[in-house]
């Protein structure tokens, strides 16, 4: 089923139970599904660990997270993801003028590392009254409704990435952001990023080998500047492309505890939308192993 009249990509599955995985036929659709609309909504299902990470291996084998700190106790292969703004050891940011929790901008997981993984399958433990959707934009339609002129400039060149605080990601985001409270999570994983995550190469489109698309492969969020071009051309060009990015049609989750979403994250981004500064988010999700072969790291890039 459809998410919407208006979206070219992504799919709805109602009432999956663990006993559908068994059959073959059904696997192969959700696979099928996957390659071909980068996103699926699974509703109504009874949701446990062990069905997270059972429905993600129909996709592909999973990897333990690189970001060690937000790992799940007994379940190597999830992660959780708290926004708890009351605690003075959480995040709490302000978007626009606005105090909240939960917020991400627009990203592709792991895509400052040299193997970008394929995929993952995310539930909401607990939710919010208000806020902490969940954005998808598709990068294959993306690229398709770029100017054609535009499409041949940005054929073979690269972009790099590093992760970061927001401050070093001058296209992470278009609205106001500031950070008012760091969680210990975050600086945990700055204090390692140096030594542990080196800056990165990418191409700015590639071809997804199942169908032949061709995909902008920018996330918005970590982007630094194109290999070989000075760096006011590269700060228009990636300003134009984010800017088209985040004009591109886009599905926003509003989450219920019953629900589970796959995103494709070679051609997906996605972004979390505020949440109230008084309520708390849980998140738990898996990790898809893959690696289409096209990163590298800086120092290899010469």
């Amino acid at each position: 089923m459809a998410l919407s009249p208006e979206l070219a990509f992504g799919r709805r599955v109602d009432g999956l139970t663990p006993h559908d995985l068994t059959d073959e036929g059904v696997r192969q659709g959700l696979r099928n599904a996957w390659i071909n609309h980068g996103l699926v909504i699974f509703q109504g299902s009874q949701v446990t660990p062990e069905l997270l990470v059972d429905l993600s291996r129909v996709f592909a084998e999973l990897d333990m997270h690189p970001v060690h700190e937000i790992h799940t106790p007994g379940h190597p292969e999830l992660i959780t993801i708290v926004s708890d703004p009351r605690k003075e050891t959480a995040t709490l940011i302000e978007v626009d003028g606005e105090q909240c929790g939960a917020w991400l901008p627009w990203h592709k997981d792991l895509v400052f590392t040299d193997r970008v993984n394929r995929g993952g399958l995310l539930h909401a433990k607990q939710v919010t009254s208000r806020g902490g959707c969940t954005g998808f934009v598709d990068q294959i339609g993306a690229y398709a409704t770029l100017p054609e002129a535009l499409k041949a400039r940005i054929e073979g060149l690269e972009v790099v990435y590093r992760i970061g605080n927001i401050e070093t990601s001058p296209f992470g985001t278009r609205q106001n952001v500031r950070y008012l409270r760091e969680s210990d999570t975050n600086k945990s994983v700055m204090a390692r990023s140096v030594r542990d995550f080196p800056p990165v190469v990418h191409p700015l489109v590639f071809v997804q080998q199942e169908t032949e698309r061709k995909v902008l492969n920018l996330s918005p969020r970590f982007a630094q500047f194109i290999v070989g071009i000075d760096q006011e051309e590269s700060d228009a060009l990636l300003g134009t492309l984010s800017t088209h990015i985040w004009d591109s049609p886009a599905y926003f989750h509003q989450w219920r505890t019953d629900e589970m979403v796959l995103w494709d994250n070679w051609r997906m981004l996605h972004c979390v939308t505020p949440a109230p500064p008084d309520e708390v988010r849980i998140v738990q999700r898996t990790t898809l192993r893959g690696d289409y072969g096209l990163g590298r790291k800086l120092s290899a890039a010469a």
